[in-house]
């Protein structure tokens, strides 16, 4: 009697267990971020703003360097003729105007990189609470990001969550 109740224990325990197991099995989606943001709209206007203003800046160098390059020819032609003064006070214009110009450069690359990320990271957080009602509607305890590169390797268990996304972006 003794080795029936414990053989039926055993058995009530391994069932158990396999019971809970198998609630708490992970089920893993993937998106691509990078993917879901090339397919939204607002992707579009917001490239059009980064666009317009780069061409406006890049408007500006052009001028400045133009500017930067005649007084450069100028130093250059007339370079025999000047008293060492005014060869002098050239030379340290045009240095002057090369750094306000490479200052420049790298203000622009800062400016459009700052402003790219103020256009892009409301996109962002917009695809990331669409991905976040997918998971939960959908029961995910894991969503990857595939755009990052960082995953090795994609299940054909897991699935691709973009279309699911997207109908969430797209009404």
């Amino acid at each position: 009697m003794k080795k029936i109740v414990t053989v039926f224990f055993v058995a009530l325990l391994l069932s158990l267990s396999v019971k809970v197991f198998s609630q708490s099995a992970l089920k893993i989606g993937h998106v691509d971020i990078a993917e879901l943001l090339a397919a939204i709209p607002q992707r579009d206007s917001a490239a059009a703003v980064l666009d317009k203003e780069t061409k406006e800046l890049q408007s500006t160098y052009d001028e400045m360097t133009a500017t930067y390059n005649k007084m450069l020819d100028d130093y250059e032609k007339g370079q025999a003729t000047f008293s060492e003064i005014v060869k002098k006070n050239k030379e340290t214009e045009l240095l002057d105007k090369e750094k306000r110009l490479q200052e420049f450069e790298q203000n622009v690359q800062t400016t459009l990189q700052k402003r790219n990320s103020e256009l892009i990271q409301p996109l962002l957080d917009k695809i990331i609470r669409a991905i976040d009602k997918v998971a939960d509607e959908n029961g995910f305890t894991y969503v990857l990001d595939v755009s990052k590169g960082s995953v090795v390797y994609t299940s054909k268990d897991s699935q691709n969550l973009n279309p699911l996304v997207l109908k969430i972006l797209k009404p």
